[in-house]
């Protein structure tokens, strides 16, 4: 099947000799644009000019409506016609005024079922009123830091002690007295406190 095609595509009577594939397809498309004298079309009349076709017209030319002649906005409901307040003559005061009274109507005042973003998010509980669980964690690592703080300081001795925050020594849960010189002497040193 393979070969019958490329016979056919060698044996093609469009094909100019010493012509390639590519060559060949556009010159083929330049000669569909090109229209043969014989078969140009006739021209189109024109359309009529504005005032031949008001001369000709049998139909009512229909004056703009204005504020004047438009229905009260209490009169309309949800199947009356606004289409009448979208003329440019009519004042966009009215025509706002009845577009929002038609789309605050029944028909077009529908909540979507996914109204996420349709909820209040102006007011909200405030943080002081309770703690996340990642706040929590915060201050649990922050007073496990603190009480190393401490520990440190005591190994130390006495005059560091003074420096930290007493709120830090209330927020660790045993008190942490002072070991006395024999304890100390007798608590292996870290690498770190040589």
């Amino acid at each position: 099947m393979n070969g019958k095609w490329l016979d056919d595509a060698d044996h093609d009577e469009t094909r100019r000799p010493g012509e390639s594939f590519l060559q060949r397809v556009h010159r083929r498309k330049t000669e569909a644009r090109t229209v043969a004298p014989g078969h140009v079309a006739a021209p189109m009349a024109a359309p009529a000019s504005g005032q031949d076709a008001m001369v000709g017209s049998d139909a009512p030319v229909e004056p703009e409506l204005t504020d004047q002649d438009m229905p009260p906005l209490a009169s309309l409901t949800a199947d009356s016609d606004y289409s009448g307040f979208l003329s440019s003559k009519v004042s966009e005061a009215l025509r706002r005024a009845a577009l929002r009274k038609l789309f605050h109507g029944t028909q077009f005042n529908v909540i979507d079922e996914m109204d996420d973003y349709a909820e209040d998010f102006s007011t909200f509980t405030a943080l002081g009123d309770f703690i996340t669980s990642d706040m929590r964690h915060a201050l649990e690592v922050e007073t496990r830091k603190q009480a190393e703080a401490l520990k440190q300081a005591l190994l130390e001795g006495p005059e560091a002690v003074q420096d930290i925050d007493p709120e830090t020594v209330q927020a660790i849960d045993g008190p942490v007295e002072p070991e006395s010189g024999e304890a100390a002497a007798a608590r292996p040193r870290h690498p770190q406190e040589t």
